[in-house]
């Protein structure tokens, strides 16, 4: 049975839905045909704004900002969801509430986990920079919570919270060349169709510094095993490799990747405290890459510069 809350909006398509599945569990997109096209209905919950700090017109900005950038990256040609205007001639509608997004479905299966998808996935997170640096300039997005904002209230993570900030003084962050990231640019986030792999869900797309974009990514795809609050440096240093032979970066960059992925879990926790969540293992992570940050750098390092220079 369709919910009443989807119906609402499946009546703003310019065509009956033929087919209609949800994409995993209760929070997850609906995959929707209509018509000639096959679409992905993405709803936003209020509530999550609401806990973010975020009015009903910031979030509806925001979302906007998103396919904008989405648009614009359709024009340069890049694979990745791209808006229809299929909800009462607009790819945003917002029905009793709530934000819903209608965006073209990227085919393709999940990822997997092995070395040769790690390095592919470093390789498409740099074509996918070099496509943001050819966006047009525009403003930050509404609402965005970049690394330097985040300020998370558990000791630990304030403990991390203070050596980020020296470090990003250090590695020169305020200079970092930026443009829109993806900010989760993750396994979870790639889908393989006939070999090309392809980015998608830019649900958390903002601006920042671009090292911060292989951080992120780098919070999980280095870990030891999917569910793991430990680091792999060799899994680590796969992915930049890959990222690198796109995206050439300087001999320096191993150590702002690794205090990016600081700042990613520092993102996740002040998010995670903002909706009031519980999950432990965001500050087991942290404490991992402090502790792991030495061979991680280096591995990295190595991988961008070969064994004999550091």
């Amino acid at each position: 049975m369709i919910p009443t809350e989807l119906q609402a909006v499946l009546d703003l398509l310019p065509n009956p839905a033929s087919e209609i599945a949800q994409l995993g569990g209760p929070e997850r997109p609906w995959s929707v045909r209509y018509g000639h096209t096959h679409a992905v209905l993405r709803r936003n919950d209020p509530r999550r704004f609401r806990d973010f700090g975020q009015s009903e017109d910031v979030a509806l900005a925001s979302v906007i900002w998103v396919h904008d950038v989405l648009r614009d990256l359709a024009d340069l040609g890049l694979a990745a969801p791209t808006p229809i205007a299929g909800l009462a001639g607009r790819s945003v509608a917002v029905v009793d509430g709530t934000i819903w997004e209608l965006l073209t479905h990227v085919p393709g299966l999940p990822m997997g986990w092995a070395d040769d998808d790690m390095h592919a996935a470093g390789a498409l997170l740099a074509r996918f920079h070099q496509s943001s640096l050819a966006l047009p300039l525009r403003p930050q997005r509404p609402g965005a919570q970049p690394f330097s904002e985040c300020r998370p209230a558990h000791p630990a993570a304030r403990n991390a919270r203070d050596a980020f900030e020296r470090e990003l003084q250090e590695i020169e962050h305020d200079v970092a060349p930026r443009g829109v990231i993806h900010g989760d640019a993750t396994q979870s986030n790639v889908v393989i169709d006939r070999g090309a792999y392809r980015l998608v869900d830019f649900a958390i797309a903002y601006q920042d510094a671009l090292l911060a974009d292989v951080g992120s990514a780098l919070w999980r795809n280095s870990r030891a095993s999917p569910d793991a609050v430990t680091y792999d440096p060799v899994r680590a240093a796969t992915f930049v490799r890959g990222y690198a032979a796109v995206r050439p970066l300087p001999p320096e960059a191993g150590r702002a990747i690794v205090v990016y992925m600081t700042g990613r879990g520092l993102q996740l926790q002040s998010r995670l405290e903002l909706r009031r969540g519980a999950d432990e293992t965001i500050i087991e992570r942290l404490r991992s890459i402090e502790a792991q940050h030495a061979e991680l750098e280096s591995a990295i390092t190595v991988a961008l510069n070969g064994p004999g220079r550091r």
